[in-house]
Order: C-alpha cells, then structure tokens, then sequence
C-alpha cells in the first residue's frame, strides 16, 4: 500500500470515528481542547501527553494495548510532520485529537476501566491537556522550541521531561480529585 492509499484508508477511517464522537459529545464546547488559545497550544498537549506516558507506562499493561499504541504512534508522527513543517501535519493532528477525545470513553468503556493504572492515564489525559492550555505564554513558547529530534531522527521533548516531577505532582493532584 502506498502514502497516498494509507492517507485514503486513515481519512475514511477517522471520519467514522469522528462522526461516533460526534453522537456522544454534540457540543463543541465539551472538546477538550475548544479553550486552547492556538494549534500550538494542542501540539504541546499531545507532546505532553505523548512524554508522560512514555515515561510513566514503560511496565504498565496498557502500553500493549492497541488503542494506547495507536494514539500514541499518531501523536509521534504528527509532532515529527510538526517540527519538519509537513503538509500531512494537519492531518495528523486532527486524528490525533480525535483519538484523544476518544480516551476517555475507551478507557472507561473497556476492561481498562479495572486496571489499576486507568486512573493515572485518565488524569495524565487531564493533566497534559489542561496545563498546556493554560501555562503561560513563555512557558509554553520554551516546550515547544525545545521540541526537536535525537541523535537517532527521534522525536524528543527534553524541556517537557524536565517538568515531570511538576507535572506528576499534577496527576498526583488530578487522581485524588477523580476519587
């Protein structure tokens, strides 16, 4: 299969996806991300979300699961067609935010939703989306000029991974509140 059928195939398959959100989240304002000041401020909660579950799932049984794969496998090819300016970047982003608006229901609407790690992802969802909405202008502006590739052509989100004892004192915060 080449680009230009997996492109067809993806953009068929998230319409539907889509449209299935769309039936359980009518109002536009219920978006996680309807409040974000600007795309950037998006593409920092998905490398946000994308840095802290790297870290913090490495021996969980949800980094197996495909749902959690494949959310994150989008999230590292759209920050990739973000820092190389590709044309396929808003794509990518759009079905990115589609699979995140989806998380929630996934995981509670599964057999995730008896494993003990659910609710430390839930609030990493929170926290990532949250926080990189609302963080300050310069903050935010220094997350995402940090944003680059490693040594191996990888995505890698240093400044992010500077900020995790903050941010997981966050989720810490985030979990007490959803009990």
């Amino acid at each position: 299969m080449d680009n230009k059928d997996l492109r067809e195939k993806r953009k068929e398959w998230f319409s539907q996806m889509e449209q299935k959100l769309k039936e359980t989240q009518p109002k536009e304002e219920d978006s996680l991300f309807y409040y974000h000041s600007s795309e950037d401020r998006i593409v920092l909660s998905h490398a946000m979300f994308w840095t802290m579950t790297q870290l913090q799932f490495f021996k969980s049984k949800q980094r197996k699961e495909k749902f959690f794969l494949l959310l994150r496998q989008y999230q590292e090819e759209m920050l990739d067609a973000f820092l190389q300016d590709d044309d396929y970047f808003s794509d990518l982003l759009h079905y990115c935010n589609i699979l995140y608006e989806m998380l929630p229901t996934i995981l509670m609407a599964s057999h995730l939703k008896t494993e003990k790690d659910t609710p430390k992802l839930a609030a990493i969802s929170m926290v990532a989306a949250g926080y990189a909405g609302d963080m300050p202008e310069e903050l935010a502006n220094e997350l995402l000029d940090d944003m680059d590739f490693d040594k191996y052509g990888k995505v890698k989100c240093r400044a992010i991974e500077h900020l995790m004892p903050q941010l997981m004192k966050m989720v810490e915060g985030e979990m007490k509140s959803l009990r």
